[in-house]
């Protein structure tokens, strides 16, 4: 099977996303998978934080041409306006591809690229995200005037007019209004067994409480690092980053807080490595729609890993996860349930090696890619 995929990011960067975890394990089954992304530029968006990533032998990245002086200059609205332009610029490349290529499925992801979901091929529309809540918070006040309308209707037309519907989501699912293929997140196996966090570990004191993920407006920082301030003698380690991440390390400036480590964005391998030298792991999502209907890369591997995991409320994670996480509101009760796990005890240990378990039996990307191979043959 061969597959075209627009991304509008970069491919190889800090953003390690369910499309490396998916498209990667069809290209390591076989599959060709064709990426295209538009070019490099200076942007602390972990989208456009250059990292070796190395490639599946069967997966190969194409340029989106888009001229320099549009690229390279900061716009009112940066992000939002870049994807649009990302988007609009890629439609010849991939019509081009369709052509001459003949596909087996286009996959499409985000509501920009709804000039695409008309070409002649197979359309595959993938839902990872509450896209048009996602767009409320990039717009923020702007939202009101019409945007929130438009990528409504936009968002609509793609559902509509894909051929196949997938998403991690069982809540987004169900507000679909159209059959949809439940395709979860997980971990790649392989990926797993190579963690090692033996030299990440012994440059921290321990124990190790610590989060891997985006630094983004979803998370509640401000959480963690009360959490933190309130047990100096444990180690938070918080791997990532993103747009929030030079206002969390300000914060971390400020407050003095030595027992809080800021390593910036990893290769995933790495980022791996160090969730397997943590102790603790915490999924702190702020409360709102968007974090409600997510489904973190970071539940599964944290899991996967051996790891406690400590999440604020969640629809989503609590539906996949709920017997095997600790659900916390505030930071008393934070800091209670890390001072439990780091206990450890025999309620911890099953609690941990049955969540281990889950994710071996039903969240592993060989097994869910051939969930979505279902859902494009059947199509």
């Amino acid at each position: 099977m061969k597959i075209l995929f627009p991304y509008l990011a970069r491919w190889r960067s800090a953003n390690w996303t369910r499309y490396h975890q998916l498209l990667g394990e069809l290209a390591r089954q076989g599959h060709d998978v064709i990426v295209f992304e538009p070019p490099p530029r200076p942007s602390h968006e972990t989208n456009y934080t250059e990292l070796p990533v190395p490639l599946p032998p069967r997966l190969q990245v194409r340029a989106t041409p888009i001229p320099a002086a549009l690229w390279q200059r900061p716009l009112p609205l940066d992000k939002l306006v870049k994807k649009g332009l990302v988007a609009v610029l890629s439609q010849r490349s991939v019509a081009r591809a369709v052509r001459e290529e003949r596909p087996d499925a286009l996959l499409l992801y985000n509501i920009p690229q709804a000039g695409l979901v008309d070409l002649p091929t197979r359309v595959v529309f993938d839902i990872a995200d509450d896209l048009v809540t996602m767009l409320d918070f990039e717009l923020g006040p702007l939202a009101r005037w019409g945007p929130r309308q438009a990528a409504g209707r936009l968002y609509r037309h793609m559902l509509d007019r894909a051929v196949v519907v997938t998403t991690c989501s069982a809540g987004l699912q169900a507000e679909m209004g159209r059959p949809a293929t439940l395709v979860p997140n997980g971990v790649a196996r392989e990926e797993i067994a190579l963690a090692d966090g033996r030299a990440v570990r012994a440059q921290f004191r321990t124990p190790i409480v610590g989060f891997l993920g985006a630094f983004e407006y979803f998370v509640n920082f401000e959480l963690v690092l009360d959490a933190a301030a309130r047990q100096p003698d444990v180690t938070f380690l918080l791997v990532g980053g993103g747009r929030a991440w030079a206002a969390v390390k300000a914060q971390v400036e400020v407050r003095r807080l030595a027992n809080v480590v800021l390593p910036g964005p990893v290769p995933h391998a790495t980022g791996l490595d160090y969730v397997a030298a943590i102790d603790v792991t915490l999924i702190p999502f702020s409360r709102d729609r968007v974090s409600d209907f997510a489904v973190p890369l970071k539940l599964f591997e944290y899991m996967a890993l051996g790891k406690p995991v400590i999440t604020t409320p969640g629809h989503e994670i609590q539906r996949i996860a709920g017997p095997y996480v600790t659900v916390v509101h505030t930071v008393d009760e934070m800091v209670a349930a890390i001072r439990q796990d780091l206990a450890g005890g025999a309620e911890v240990r099953a609690r941990v090696a049955a969540g281990q378990a889950l994710v071996e039996e039903h969240y592993t990307w060989d097994c869910l890619a051939e969930t979505f191979l279902q859902a494009l043959t059947s199509a």
